[in-house]
């Protein structure tokens, strides 16, 4: 949670930081020019978190009955092709639910208390036996109505699991959206284009500055401002965008092309 703090008589709530990993990979993959080095980014990104294997899959509501969907993903080949070859991306409640979802979950939650059908059961043990038991799931939503989930694993087990989002969840969250924005350019998949929210040039140094991981005192030394306008000037960048934290502000900042840390 959010850590209260003062400054003079105004009550602040200080942002969760960035961790350096994310940072470290927000600025890499400025740098790359093919998705096999975003995917390698990324995966180095989630072993620092602690995950070991994941996947990424665009949505597409009109795709045909029979059209593969595009994954990537550092899964098996086995289980890639048997995936694909049962047609489970069909009936896969992850795929199903999890872009109706606006936080990262579990896929154990996915089921919402219905009982899953012979084949979302079959499905489940068959993931078991690849090794590929309880993950994460987290929903990204793009510009221009994109859809797509990242999965992911790790080895910790189901309560480990919900420890380890607990502490890095935002971070993946962060890490997911940011990569889904690269990938969408290296594929061709359509240009994300600049959102129609405008940022005064003060209040975008300030969320770069955030992005980066600086705190608000930091910011207002490199800007040369106060520490209450670094504040004020964050505020207004939420209110802008909508949402309740800065963190929250730099992830979509990011994932609608505005700004590249």
């Amino acid at each position: 949670m959010p850590k209260r703090i003062s400054i003079g008589k105004i009550q602040c709530l200080e942002e969760p930081r960035i961790r350096p990993t994310v940072i470290a990979f927000l600025d890499q993959i400025r740098h790359v020019e093919d998705v096999a080095s975003l995917e390698a980014a990324f995966s180095k990104a989630l072993w620092d978190l602690g995950f070991r294997e994941w996947a990424y899959q665009v949505i597409r509501t009109d795709a045909l009955p029979d059209e593969k969907p595009l994954i990537l993903t550092t899964f098996s080949d086995a289980w890639y092709n048997h995936y694909i070859d049962s047609g489970y991306h069909r009936i896969d409640p992850v795929i199903q639910n999890g872009p109706l979802q606006v936080a990262p979950f579990t896929w154990s939650a996915m089921s919402f208390g219905i009982e899953p059908s012979p084949e979302q059961r079959r499905l489940f043990a068959e993931a078991a036996e690849f090794g590929v038991g309880e993950g994460v799931g987290i929903p990204i939503h793009g510009a221009r109505g994109a859809l797509a989930v990242a999965s992911m694993v790790s080895d910790h087990g189901a309560t480990g699991l919900d420890r380890l989002m607990s502490t890095v969840g935002q971070d993946v969250h962060l890490l997911s959206l940011a990569f889904h924005n690269h990938a969408r350019e290296l594929l061709a998949l359509g240009r994300m284009g600049r959102t129609t929210i405008s940022l005064t040039p003060r209040e975008r140094e300030c969320l770069l500055w955030n992005a980066a991981g600086k705190s608000a005192w930091q910011t207002a030394q490199i800007l040369g401002i106060s520490e209450r306008t670094v504040y004020f000037h964050l505020a207004n960048v939420r209110a802008k965008m909508g949402v309740a934290n800065v963190y929250h502000a730099v992830m979509k900042a990011i994932m609608e092309g505005m700004i590249s840390p």
